[in-house]
């Protein structure tokens, strides 16, 4: 039972149980916790009810009812007035969870009547690459195996599909290095030479924000001097200190054929202009020089540029 130090006028005062009938149950009692994650008030059931055997005090095999959470995602339709935190709330999942989930950024506009994911838990979606395997997905985002078989009941023998979307519980956005793939050929002048361009992942860490209009970049964060690889071979065109219009501590590498790379709010810089740079060549280490507040703190904010354009890096890693 609740204790209550205010009783609305809409409160009953009979100590009936309500539902009796159907739970089967003299008494029926659920931490408050629970009782919000079964039904949250806002017309919308996050989880359910299950009915399990077990041992009463007498040593009988009795039927009790019990909480039972979501391990799959559920659609949501947007209402007027919901907004990210809203709707995270709603379900008891962080505002990152949600917007992992489906795409979308802090600066993004919800529309009434989209549809939105809700992921079961805190945690990530992750897309299979080719050559990976559960064992080293877990090792990656720091968690244990067996939750990613909880959560995923279309997983069986470690068998999982190449460009399947699979979720990771208490993972987080992490951005994991990608070395070259297919035919590449540098020449002495660090020209990126291939069949359709292809660049490393210039470090790891956590996607903070994609790129998208009005952020014409990805950032990525991590511990205050983790190290930034050149994303391909080339000359280094732009490395200073100062503001820059926000850039803070930057370079620009050149690989030819007017294409570009850019790397900003960086704490310390290994290279200078002119420097012949190899692909993966140490070139920086993070920071948060320039114009960086908010959740994003320390990161990379790092931009690819094909004749003059800047364009989505992840289209080319």
């Amino acid at each position: 039972m609740f204790l209550m130090s205010f009783r609305p006028p809409y409160f009953s005062q009979s100590n009936e149980i309500f539902g009796e009938e159907f739970l089967g149950e003299k008494s029926i009692s659920f931490p408050i916790s629970e009782v919000g994650f079964l039904d949250n008030f806002a017309g919308v059931k996050t989880a359910g009810l299950r009915e399990v055997l077990v041992e009463d005090e007498d040593g009988n095999l009795v039927f009790r009812v019990q909480p039972r959470k979501r391990d799959t995602a559920i659609n949501y339709t947007v209402k007027s007035g919901d907004n990210p935190s809203k709707i995270a709330h709603k379900f008891g999942i962080k505002v990152t969870t949600l917007l992992w989930g489906n795409g979308l950024n802090v600066k993004q506009t919800l529309h009434i009547g989209q549809s939105l994911k809700i992921p079961p838990t805190d945690g990530i979606y992750y897309t299979v690459q080719q050559s990976d395997t559960l064992g080293e997905i877990a090792k990656t985002h720091n968690i244990e195996l067996s939750k990613i078989y909880a959560y995923n009941p279309h997983v069986k023998d470690n068998i999982i599909a190449v460009g399947k979307d699979i979720f990771l519980p208490d993972a987080k956005k992490t951005f994991v290095q990608r070395s070259f793939s297919g035919k590449q050929v540098e020449s002495s002048g660090g020209v990126l030479e291939s069949i359709g361009l292809r660049i490393r992942r210039p470090t790891k860490g956590v996607l903070t924000q994609k790129f998208h209009s009005g952020h014409y970049a990805i950032d990525i964060a991590n511990k205050l001097n983790t190290p930034i690889y050149a994303a391909a071979g080339g000359k280094v065109i732009k490395s200073q200190d100062g503001w820059n219009y926000g850039y803070g501590k930057y370079m620009i590498i050149d690989h030819g054929n007017d294409i570009e790379t850019l790397y900003a709010h960086t704490n310390l810089r290994k290279v200078a202009v002119g420097d012949e740079i190899k692909t993966g060549q140490l070139i920086g280490l993070m920071g948060n020089s320039g114009r960086v507040w908010g959740p994003t703190g320390i990161h990379l904010h790092f931009e690819l540029r094909i004749r003059g354009r800047k364009v989505n890096p992840f289209n080319y890693f």
